[in-house]
């Protein structure tokens, strides 16, 4: 794309800026089209790496396509820490994790790709029979390539999510039920504790439930929904008639800096797209749009009903 090559104009950029700003489904066709060329350009990256890794005196590991990002989307991209490395080894683990508020891709040898979303940790090891990952902590988008004799197979508590290609989510978050989001194709859910039950089989526009000692519960999510899920791999986080407390638990994911509300607005609800990494923008935006007052200090902002007879 143009703009992966950093040849947007500053009213490009700002005509793109808007775009994406206006609709949350703008962000998923965005996402989309931003996946299919990641596909091809992995495809064409494993061919180029064998061709070398097949030269004795070239080494077997090699830098992936750096894509320069440019404008206001692009520094909330950079503010967020999102980067990339390539995973060539097989039959050895390795561990990949992020810090807070930072989004990382991880290609793999195979082609898939593991995003990483904030705070979060993986281990990987692929084997000639099975393509083992191990979700150790937070999120991860798994965007899998197709091969049936190598299942791919993500490991998480008690739970095991296999699959041969397909997109989809894993989440372990504190006081949460691990949750799997399906994006594409079909996954398989396991349980690998002693009261093992029947496997899961989960479909696309799925999202599955897997609470400590009670059953897998999945059900249906619309295409919207989905785009305001997997925002974050934008640097984004989308609510549709969120609460405002539910918003600012979502914002402490990303950044330490906290927002302490009111209980008396705590259940207001906010819609919109915002910039994970700006937390104190969401702050003052929501304050706007709900009439509320702000106050910001170090490290910390308060949200509180106004005081001047406001509503």
């Amino acid at each position: 794309m143009k703009r992966d090559l950093g040849e947007l104009s500053a009213k490009e950029q700002a005509e793109f800026d808007s775009w994406i700003a206006a609709d949350i489904r703008h962000l998923g066709a965005y996402g989309r089209a931003e996946a299919v060329l990641g596909r091809l350009e992995r495809v064409r990256s494993i061919a180029i790496e064998r061709l070398r890794a097949s030269e004795p005196e070239k080494p077997a590991l090699w830098a992936r396509r750096e894509i320069i990002l440019s404008g206001g989307l692009a520094a909330s991209f950079a503010a967020a820490g999102i980067v990339g490395v390539t995973l060539w080894q097989s039959e050895r683990e390795q561990v990949f994790s992020t810090g807070l508020g930072q989004v990382r891709e991880v290609p793999l040898a195979d082609g898939s790709l593991v995003v990483l979303n904030t705070n979060s940790k993986v281990s990987v090891r692929f084997t000639r029979d099975k393509r083992d990952i191990h979700l150790l902590q937070g999120e991860a988008l798994f965007d899998v390539a197709k091969n049936k004799k190598r299942p791919f197979v993500v490991s998480v508590g008690d739970m095991q999510v296999r699959a041969v290609g397909t997109s989809f989510t894993v989440s372990m978050l504190p006081q949460r039920p691990i949750q799997v989001l399906v994006k594409e194709g079909v996954v398989e859910l396991n349980r690998t504790g002693a009261d093992k039950a029947a496997p899961v089989r989960v479909k696309a526009y799925t999202q599955a439930l897997a609470p400590q000692d009670a059953p897998i519960v999945a059900a249906g999510v619309p295409q919207s929904k989905l785009d305001r899920t997997l925002a974050w791999q934008f640097g984004r986080i989308a609510f549709d008639n969120e609460t405002l407390q539910n918003a600012i638990n979502e914002f402490a994911r990303y950044s330490d800096v906290r927002i302490i509300v009111d209980p008396a607005v705590a259940g207001r609800t906010v819609t919109g797209l915002f910039a994970s990494n700006d937390p104190i923008g969401f702050a003052r935006t929501a304050a706007s749009a709900l009439r509320l007052q702000v106050e910001v200090n170090d490290k910390e902002v308060r949200l509180s009903g106004r005081t001047d007879g406001g509503l």
